[in-house]
């Protein structure tokens, strides 16, 4: 909120075993990109950002914030320029340029730099991990007593899981509420992709982008149509009056739907899909510097095909090795001084009847600079 320049830096770096390969690599059965998935195992950069934010005046501001996640190419999670307008009790703003549309704190922050190393099964599903996208948002926010309000709505080039670079604009609408240890966010979108593109033939390693649908259609099924998600998400993070509980309860869940027609070079066929998942997780934070948490998951979908080719389509994208995956969790996290934290994680997978145990060692550091500049307001200098 005040002129000036802040410069900020986060890393994650994870070490992960597992008993077998876990089910949430692939999630294999659900019309994704067809790829293998991100690496679980091993060591490696979990996610690392570096960004730079400024603030020009009461007005403007701008964002640049660079990612990495592994092996993968450095690319661009936000670069946007702002216009806000604060007042007494409301505050309006507009953000154009690349940047994650408004999901809530519990959604927004679930996957990125998060409590748990590995990526709700339901951030997986609904938009390939996290959504970014380049468009323009329009927010709101008011105090009215006790409750605080924001609304924010967007318009999306919508070239990013699940849209396709054919398809046409997103718009999206969210909607947040708070009040005392309460918190609620709802979110919804509707993509319109026109051949999204999904790799057949046991597809090795892991791609942000999806296939290319072209004449050919060569290890390539292709799916036209509707795909709106929508999202929702309620916190509780104890009484505000004193003392606090040192408890912070939240559930959270993403539907995908997807109505249209897939083709292969072997046939086509009618697609429905109703994909659903979502999460429920506790933290206690038993000490300044200590902390326990657990995450259950559930990820689960009703697809049906129709039509001369929906046999082979099935084969293809491997809809008839559907099966629903749950995931639990159990995390000890230790924070040794500001902005570093150890985390001990041990969780387990379930597919049918495949089991992948798994235990994590993360290391997720944060450091970020602040540097204010001589504002024009009288009244701000007063301050």
């Amino acid at each position: 909120p005040e002129p000036g320049v802040v410069l900020q830096a986060a890393a994650a770096v994870r070490h992960l075993s597992s008993s077998a390969a876990l089910p949430s690599a692939r999630l294999a059965g659900y019309l994704l990109q067809g790829d293998a998935g991100p690496t679980l195992t091993g060591t490696q950069l979990e996610h690392g950002t570096l960004g730079l934010a400024a603030r020009l005046n009461d007005t403007w501001g701008a964002q640049l914030v660079l990612g990495q996640h592994g092996s993968d190419p450095v690319h661009t999670e936000a670069a946007w320029l702002q216009a806000r307008h604060d007042g007494e009790d409301a505050a309006w703003l507009l953000t154009v340029g690349r940047q994650s549309p408004a999901l809530g704190a519990v959604l927004g922050g679930a996957g990125h730099l998060d409590t748990f190393g590995l990526v709700p099964l339901a951030a997986r599903m609904a938009v390939n991990d996290r959504w970014i996208d380049d468009g323009l948002q329009f927010g709101w926010r008011a105090d009215a007593g006790a409750s605080s309000w924001r609304a924010d709505v967007g318009l999306w080039r919508g070239q990013v899981f699940p849209g396709a670079e054919q398809g046409g604009a997103v718009p999206s609408l969210h909607l947040g509420w708070t009040q005392g240890p309460w918190a609620l966010d709802a979110v919804a979108a509707r993509f319109k992709p026109q051949g999204r593109g999904s790799a057949v033939g046991g597809t090795a390693g892991h791609s942000h982008s999806a296939p290319v649908c072209d004449a050919s259609l060569t290890q390539v099924v292709c799916f036209s149509g509707q795909s709106p998600v929508a999202a929702a998400s309620l916190r509780w993070s104890g009484p505000d009056a004193a003392p606090a509980w040192p408890l912070t309860l939240s559930a959270a869940g993403w539907l995908r739907r997807d109505a249209g027609t897939l083709t292969s070079a072997n046939g086509q066929a009618d697609y429905r899909a109703h994909n659903r998942a979502g999460w429920l997780e506790a933290q206690w934070h038993l000490h300044p510097q200590w902390q326990l948490a657990w995450r259950g998951e559930r990820l689960s979908a009703s697809q049906s095909l129709t039509g001369p080719g929906a046999s082979l389509l099935a084969v293809e994208t491997q809809i008839n090795a559907y099966a629903p995956i749950t995931r639990h969790s159990l995390m000890l996290a230790y924070s040794p001084t500001a902005g570093a934290n150890v985390y001990l994680e041990t969780g387990q997978e379930t597919a049918a009847n495949r089991r992948a145990s798994f235990v994590a060692l993360r290391l997720v550091l944060h450091g970020r600079t602040k540097t204010l500049t001589p504002t024009l307001s009288r009244e701000r200098e007063r301050e």
